[in-house]
């Protein structure tokens, strides 16, 4: 067994740790003047940018507000916030929303110390230090972006990584408190993602013992608490908040795979949101495994005490689950019902074959033919 992985120096959890940011920010020196980075509705209307901006001026801290970051960021928005950040001379960052706005404090954290576009830090360009320390503060249940070393950017109808140990945030606040905000689909769409980013994280070539612990909480305490997490319960998100936790070191420890490269299209060219884009793939994922990689999905059900015999049974079961959740949630069951045209599935294998670094990844990345099947089935 070989692992590497950076992990954030602090991690806050618990309802009410956000009045604990001061302390926090002290304790590992984090001081001067921050950039805020956020969206452009959310922390404003629930006043939580008030909040913030006095936990942090309490502790002795300027804050600059950047409160532009739209879904899916652009390259641009994230070039105009580390703008801001060099000339503004500022200390750290810290990002406060769903993965949008967490990605963008990490973009920005890099090009605040170093030359150049974003598209310059790119996968698989190295960023090297300095990159300005990160505070990352999640408002969803599935990104998980405030442990990982990964940052996602759009591009036209491509989304693009920067994976760097760099921008793991030094900080993590999950405070479930701002998930009472939460409207029930981002709940389901946000929950599916962390799902997804456990099992793609099992089937990953750099998979180990360490990050299976993470995928296994992660796995089951989404399917125990999904449903009444939707329904608004609030310790039920926070049980979804932490798995959600869980699966994000999963795949800071391995990574994603062909599920999201499949998913990317889905979001940039017909506005579905990401969690829900994986998910209308990931049930024919977990056929394929079945199939191809069947020792794999044995081992998997062990893990989640699942109980049958034979990888189709594994399959059958998670199948079955995650039908049974979507239906609850009022989610699509398939491409069809999401509103995809037929006409657009062959892009979407295209665009699925596209993104090399996801199909590889994979520990028996799907022939061009069987990622073919996959999005037939999924239609």
């Amino acid at each position: 067994m070989f692992f590497s992985a950076r992990l954030p120096r602090k991690i806050l959890f618990g309802r009410g740790r956000l009045e604990s940011l001061p302390d926090a920010l002290k304790e590992l020196e984090l001081g001067g003047k921050a950039i805020l980075v956020t969206g452009r509705r959310f922390a404003r209307k629930s006043g939580y940018l008030d909040k913030l901006c006095s936990l942090m001026k309490s502790a002795g801290v300027d804050v600059i507000i950047y409160d532009k970051v739209e879904p899916n960021p652009s390259i641009e928005t994230v070039e105009m916030g580390g703008k801001i950040a060099r000339e503004q001379g500022v200390n750290f960052v810290v990002g406060f929303g769903g993965g949008s706005a967490m990605d963008a404090a990490k973009g920005i954290a890099v090009l605040a110390t170093h030359d150049g576009k974003l598209e310059d830090y790119f996968y698989p360009a190295e960023v090297k230090p300095p990159v300005l320390p990160i505070v990352a503060i999640a408002t969803t249940c599935g990104t998980g972006s405030e442990v990982t070393k990964y940052a996602v950017f759009s591009k036209g109808i491509r989304k693009n990584v920067i994976a760097s140990e760099q921008i793991v945030p030094v900080l993590s606040v999950l405070d479930a408190e701002v998930l009472r905000y939460l409207s029930k689909d981002i709940t389901a769409h946000t929950a599916m993602d962390a799902f997804s980013h456990a099992l793609e994280s099992y089937y990953h070539v750099n998979s180990c013992e360490f990050s299976e612990i993470f995928v296994r909480d992660s796995i089951k305490m989404i399917l125990e608490h999904f449903k009444n997490a939707v329904d608004g319960d609030i310790d039920s998100r926070e049980k979804l908040l932490y798995a959600s936790m869980l699966a994000g070191l999963a795949i800071s420890l391995s990574g994603t795979i062909v599920v999201h490269g499949l998913g990317y299209y889905l979001t940039q060219k017909f506005g579905i949101p990401h969690g829900l884009a994986n998910l209308l793939f990931i049930k024919q994922f977990i056929e394929y495994a079945a199939e191809k990689i069947p020792e794999r999905t044995m081992s998997l059900g062990k893990l989640l005490e699942l109980d049958a015999s034979t990888p189709e049974g594994v399959s059958k079961i998670l199948i079955n689950k995650l039908n049974e959740l979507s239906r609850y949630a009022g989610l699509p069951i398939n491409l069809r019902e999401a509103g995809i045209p037929e006409s657009e599935l062959s892009t979407i294998v295209d665009q699925g074959l596209s993104y090399k670094r996801n199909l590889d990844s994979c520990i028996r990345p799907p022939t061009a033919h069987e990622l073919e099947e996959i999005v037939k089935k999924a239609f």
